[in-house]
């Protein structure tokens, strides 16, 4: 990640996010409507794990952008 530029950085972690973040919603939707087991949970689990990491991506992008800057 040294390579990357910080808009790089945050186009890449945010399309990891919103990426998730939409197999999530699916993943719920199909949850709710008709459960069929422990996989699909574990998919939950999964995917919320995914958006997680883009969160904390973005997050530590900016955080370490603005400690460079001092």
């Amino acid at each position: 990640m040294k390579n990357f530029s910080f808009k790089g950085r945050i186009i890449y972690f945010s399309l990891i996010a919103v990426v998730s973040l939409a197999f999530f919603a699916l993943q719920l939707y199909s949850h709710l409507n008709s459960p069929s087991g422990v996989g699909s949970i574990v998919l939950l689990i999964l995917w919320g794990i995914l958006v997680l990491f883009g969160l904390a991506g973005i997050i530590l992008s900016v955080k370490n952008r603005d400690r460079h800057q001092k």
